[in-house]
């Protein structure tokens, strides 16, 4: 499942069933700092500390749009990285073969230059056979550079989106953090004497 399915499910979860932020009775519940681990900013509107709620809000918004751009810009690189394995390296089904192959066929201008220099270092099993269609042979130079330039972009971006994801996750553990740290703050110790018959005492009631 894709990490933006995950994130509407556990939206529309919410929306059905209220478990935060109602009680049984329908009724208003105290804030709670699992809406910040949910969507980053909620907690802090709970607590009435709108601006952080914002920042939080506008910087998972980005986050997760430039989410979208990574995760685009990636699959174009990838299917030119594909059109110009095809039709300048004459390599049958590249979206079928391995990044590992992909990489290789940017570094030799045919499989046989390739197979050539395995041989040499005595790398018997990182032989190629064309029987295997793994057989490749770049029409120029200037095209096998165009392809390296692609997949070298594709690769990038790639890394960016996983970067982009772990902000994402940083993002949510940095806001419940401070959700906590406000409910922290709106607590309050009531102390109150306790006195019966024959005895005394104070009575404690923390509120949240």
């Amino acid at each position: 499942m894709r990490p933006l399915n995950i994130k509407v499910l556990l939206v529309t979860i919410l929306a059905i069933f209220p478990i935060i932020g109602e009680s049984s009775d329908g009724l208003m519940s105290k804030p709670s700092v699992l809406k910040s681990t949910l969507i980053p900013g909620w907690g802090e509107h709970s607590y009435g500390a709108h601006s952080k709620g914002y920042l939080f809000n506008g910087i998972e918004a980005a986050l997760w749009i430039f989410a979208g751009i990574a995760s685009s810009t990636a699959k174009n690189h990838e299917n030119d990285l594909y059109y110009f394995a095809s039709e300048y390296g004459h390599i049958t089904d590249p979206q079928n073969k391995s990044d590992v192959f992909l990489d290789r066929v940017s570094k030799y201008e045919s499989m046989d230059a390739y197979n050539e220099q395995m041989l040499r270092n005595r790398q018997w099993d990182r032989v190629y056979s064309a029987e295997n269609g793994y057989d490749w042979s770049w029409e120029s130079d200037e095209k096998r550079g165009e392809y390296f330039d692609i997949k070298t972009e594709r690769y990038l971006w790639r890394q960016r989106l996983t970067y982009t994801f772990g902000a994402i996750a940083l993002n949510h553990l940095v806001s419940t953090m401070d959700a906590l740290y406000l409910k922290r703050l709106n607590t309050t110790m009531i102390i109150q004497p306790d006195m019966t018959d024959g005895s005394a005492g104070l009575r404690i009631a923390l509120t949240f």
